[in-house]
Parts: C-alpha cells; sequence; structure tokens
C-alpha cells in the first residue's frame, strides 16, 4: 500500500467513525506527512544508524590507501571484588575497530587483588593465511592474569564497508599457526564475534568464492529495517487514537 493509498484509507475510516473527524484527519495527514519528509530529508532520519567511522588500516588495500588513518590499541583493567572474582568488563580500541567481553571470574585474580589488564593491539606481522582470506586487521589480546577455563570471552572485530563481509573469525596463538573459530554473528553493522578458548590473536576473513559480494545486504538491511518500522508505527497511530476514543464511548 502507498502512502497515497494510506492518507485516503484513514481518512475513509475517520469520516466513517463520525467523532470529531477533523482533529483525528488533521492528527492523520500530519503523521503521513512527517513520514514522507523523513523519507526525503537526510541525514536527520538515519540519526543512529549511519555507516561507521573509514575504517583504519595496518596495511590498507591499494584503492583504500589515501587517506587512511592507522589503527589504534586499546587498554583496559577488570577489578577484583570483595568475592575475590574478577569483575565483567569490556575492553575497546581506542579507535573501536575491536574489542573484548568477559563474564565475572573469566580470569583468575592476581596475588593480592590486583586488577587484571588486558591490552588490544593491531599486528603488522602475522602467519600467512591458508586457505582464507584476512578482510581486517589482526589484533593480539593479552592479560596480565590467565583465563578460566569454560568463561569464554567475546571478540569483536569491525570490518570496512569497502571490502566483502568475513564470515569467521580466525585466530593463532605466538607461533602457531591460523585456525578458525567461527562467528556468533553480532548485532552491529559491518561487525563480527566470536568466542575463543583462549586470549591470543584475532582477524576476520572468509574463504574465497563463499562470501558475498562487498556491500551486499550488510549496508543496506539496517536503513530499511528502521524505515518499514518507523512507516509502520507512524501510520498505525491514527488508527490507535480512533479504536481508543470509540472504546471510551462505548464506556461512556
Amino acid at each position: 500500500m502507498g502512502l497515497s493509498d494510506l492518507t485516503t484509507r484513514v481518512r475513509s475510516r475517520l469520516l466513517a467513525a463520525g467523532h470529531r473527524p477533523r482533529k483525528l484527519l488533521l492528527l492523520a495527514i500530519a503523521v503521513v506527512a512527517y513520514v514522507l519528509a523523513a523519507w526525503a530529508v537526510a541525514p536527520g532520519f538515519y540519526d543512529g544508524i549511519a555507516p561507521p567511522q573509514p575504517y583504519r588500516w595496518v596495511s590498507p588495500p591499494p584503492q583504500l590507501r589515501s587517506g587512511n588513518q592507522l589503527p589504534q590499541g586499546g587498554r583496559g583493567t577488570a577489578k577484583v571484588g570483595s568475592q575475590g572474582v574478577v569483575d565483567p568488563g569490556n575492553v575497546f580500541t581506542q579507535d573501536g575497530q575491536a574489542a573484548i567481553s568477559f563474564l565475572p571470574g573469566s580470569f583468575t585474580a592476581p596475588s593480592g587483588n590486583a586488577p587484571v589488564t588486558i591490552d588490544i593491539e593491531p599486528q603488522a606481522t602475522f602467519p600467512n593465511p591458508s586457505g582464507f582470506r584476512i578482510v581486517t586487521n589482526v589484533y593480539c589480546i593479552t592479560s596480565s592474569a590467565p583465563e578460566v577455563a569454560g568463561k569464554d570471552p567475546l571478540v569483536t572485530l569491525q570490518y570496512s564497508t569497502q571490502v566483502t563481509a568475513p564470515s569467521d573469525v580466525y585466530e593463532y596463538q605466538p607461533g602457531g599457526a591460523w585456525r578458525k573459530i567461527g562467528s556468533t554473528g553480532s548485532a552491529a553493522p559491518f561487525t563480527i564475534a566470536a568466542r575463543p578458548g583462549a586470549l591470543g590473536c584475532f582477524a576476520a576473513g572468509y574463504v574465497p568464492g563463499s562470501a558475498p559480494a562487498a556491500g551486499s545486504g550488510a549496508s543496506t538491511l539496517p536503513v530499511v529495517a528502521a524505515l518499514a518500522i518507523a512507516v509502520v508505527v507512524l501510520a498505525g497511530i491514527p488508527l490507535l487514537v480512533l479504536r481508543r476514543r470509540g472504546e471510551e464511548d462505548e464506556a461512556g
């Protein structure tokens, strides 16, 4: 149903009801006008669902070298609570391109209950990938206390809007080879997450021939979903007002 059809339908419903049709009709027209204006005007309607800032590469693809800025690392601490359990928390790089989230007791409490320090650093050198293609920076995550088995942290990596979306997160331990640890998906656009069994070095990638084209779906889905929700919610306001007014009249 188009917006013009929606306006006509709402107007006929309101007139048929016979209860203050003029005020409700004005409300319906205002709602439809808002939808039209929001659809046509940028960037206000898109606040909160805009693509992320340009990706910072350690070694950018040739077509993305212009204007590239080096990525940043990050450091955070987790305190030990009164019960001797390391608090839960999140640590991000300063540019937000890599993060780790952990549960209560994910790390062993240090001697004297000193805070646990977690570092995230982008890497310029790493083992060559075999059988898959890396599309993000490589980040190594270390901590000042060992992890506790069974309380796997969540590692989240952002990727560029200009590359093929990765399908999995890969990791390696210092001196070891890459291995796939999969993906838990992610609620945020242009990010991918996974739960490794231990801290190490991480990157996101895909097996050539098995991933969608660059930017397919990922950049448009949040916008389409937001537009659809806004239209449905706003268009339903006049009908909701009409229904409630009818119930009040019947009760009276």
